[in-house]
């Protein structure tokens, strides 16, 4: 019997630790702007990309550390105003991230899509996920608006614009599979 537990302890220390990590706004933004190793990866829609906005250079000229850090690529695509899942974002995700080693720090618009890509991921062999908890807009406040937390109301760099990042992958709008700067 304490052979077996023995064997079992050495098995468990030896496999690698295969679990996301949740992180808030403000560390994802430190990471992305210090690493050159550690990129957020936006899952959210292409339309939520461009209209709501994404983590980069504002009119400031704040956020240009995160200029080519911010890759979106949906986790959920809509088509005929249904959501469904995204049958390419793993194979996107593998195609602009090869290096399975390398940090991404999966981001939605509030917490939930961004679990399910980290997911994902690591069942695809990703060694290194981060979720970003509170998203682009956070949580909903009393009255329904997103005010509470997340990298917009934290204060942290965005634009509205396809600036500073890049979306790859299918978006549900005909011929839209590719990359878009």
């Amino acid at each position: 019997m304490k052979k077996l537990v023995i064997f079992l302890s050495i098995i468990f220390f030896a496999l690698p630790a295969i679990a996301y990590q949740d992180i808030a706004p403000s560390e994802a933004y430190s990471l992305a702007s210090s690493d050159a190793n550690v990129y957020i990866l936006d899952v959210r829609t292409l339309a939520e990309w461009v209209w709501v906005g994404h983590p980069g250079v504002n009119k400031a000229g704040e956020g240009a550390t995160l200029t080519g850090k911010v890759i979106n690529i949906s986790v959920m695509v809509e088509m005929f105003n249904e959501m469904f899942d995204n049958p390419f974002f793993v194979k996107s995700v593998e195609k602009v991230f090869p290096d399975k080693n390398m940090t991404l720090i999966t981001m939605c618009r509030s917490g939930g899509r961004s679990v399910t890509a980290a997911k994902a991921l690591e069942a695809a062999g990703y060694q290194n996920i981060m979720n970003m908890t509170t998203g682009f807009e956070g949580d909903k406040d009393a009255s329904a608006y997103r005010t509470v937390n997340g990298w917009k109301v934290d204060g942290l760099p965005y634009n509205n614009s396809r600036v500073g990042g890049y979306t790859v992958g299918f978006h549900g709008k005909g011929n839209a599979f590719g990359i878009y700067e």
